[in-house]
């Protein structure tokens, strides 16, 4: 796995040039360029290592991931007339969700979630006439199933590509949703934590709760007017089944936008709980101390003033006049306690 290092100066590297330039843009070095052609069509699949040419009238998807050969990627994308302005947004890792639509192809913008292994990373998928490219900067096993469907006879196998396509799409999205659901459940627990035993949380530990479902927040919010374009949008390169199916891709992303707005109130309230209740211990604190002070100020008084030094002092030359004063210090105790009881002080 690749240990991210944030790199505040990775854009002085496209510093000055003009649109449409290869270079690589990211916070770590590129990985190893790996390719693999997926041929298929109704009965038939086979995966083969490198860029092949399509045959048979087979569909074919083209798998690349890792970013280090430029040139390599750029001879398998020019077979696909893939534009330089589309490349140029590959190699720059930090892209927002979108959605490109050309003359030849259209292309979408992902981020593929950190997983079993896995970091985090940008994924661009570009559609053709019976060709799918996908671009991702390291390998992953998010698309494990999505090959297994075209290993068997299922419907993606003998269906177009718009159709792999919404699957590689769907995977994806699926993803999504599952972290949603784990950072529901974390929040669930800290709010429940927070309201039975917030001694066991920390503020730092609420701040970080949000900044994830913030983050799964801002890197999907795109995604409902991509999948908007795709549906009201006419595009040769999607047929009417793959149109459809990717409504329910659509409400999924409704959901999620709704989710993610739901959570970040949810654990801004969570913070506001446990803010008041460091205020009401620290007032319970405050309120015990207030009225030990209390207490003493009499005692302070009555041993402060029979320390001064004068000649002649009541009970000063009886036997059982320090015994008095003790006497006089319990009672005004006691008779303290008995009237901060009585008015519901402690």
């Amino acid at each position: 796995m690749h240990e991210k290092k944030v790199n505040p100066y990775a854009h002085k590297k496209k510093e000055g040039l003009a649109a449409g330039s290869l270079v690589y843009v990211g916070d770590t070095q590129p990985q190893q360029t790996s390719v693999r052609t997926h041929h298929y069509r109704s009965g038939s699949y086979r995966v083969e290592q490198g860029f092949r040419q399509a045959g048979n009238e087979s569909i074919r998807w083209v798998e690349i991931t890792g970013l280090e050969d430029i040139q390599t990627i750029v001879k398998i994308a020019k077979e696909f007339q893939i534009a330089n302005l589309s490349l140029e947004d590959v190699f720059s890792t930090d892209q927002r969700l979108k959605l490109d639509q050309y003359d030849a192809y259209l292309s979408v913008t992902l981020r593929i979630l950190a997983h079993q292994g896995s970091e985090e990373q940008q994924l661009t998928l570009f559609l053709g006439d019976g060709w799918v490219l996908s671009i991702a900067e390291y390998s992953h096993q998010t698309f494990e199933a999505v090959v297994r469907q075209l290993s068997s006879a299922t419907k993606l196998q003998s269906a177009g590509s718009s159709a792999l396509l919404h699957a590689l799409i769907d995977r994806v999205v699926d993803q999504y949703l599952v972290k949603a659901d784990e950072l529901e459940m974390k929040t669930e627990n800290l709010e429940e934590l927070v309201i039975t035993n917030p001694q066991q949380t920390t503020a730092s530990a609420i701040h970080q709760q949000k900044a994830e479902i913030l983050k799964l927040r801002r890197m999907t919010s795109p995604l409902k007017d991509i999948l908007t374009t795709l549906i009201r949008t006419e595009n040769p390169f999607l047929d009417r089944n793959t149109t459809f199916l990717l409504r329910d891709i659509h409400d999924h992303a409704l959901w999620l936008a709704d989710e993610c707005d739901m959570m970040r109130e949810t654990v801004s309230g969570i913070m506001e709980v446990y803010l008041s209740s460091l205020d009401m211990k620290m007032n319970a604190i405050m309120k015990v101390l207030t009225i030990i002070s209390t207490v003493f100020i009499p005692l302070t008084f009555l041993t402060g003033l029979y320390g001064m030094n004068f000649s002649y002092m009541p009970f000063t030359a009886a036997y059982w006049g320090f015994y008095a004063i003790l006497v006089c210090c319990v009672l005004v105790v006691s008779g303290m306690a008995i009237y901060f009881r009585r008015k519901k002080w402690w």
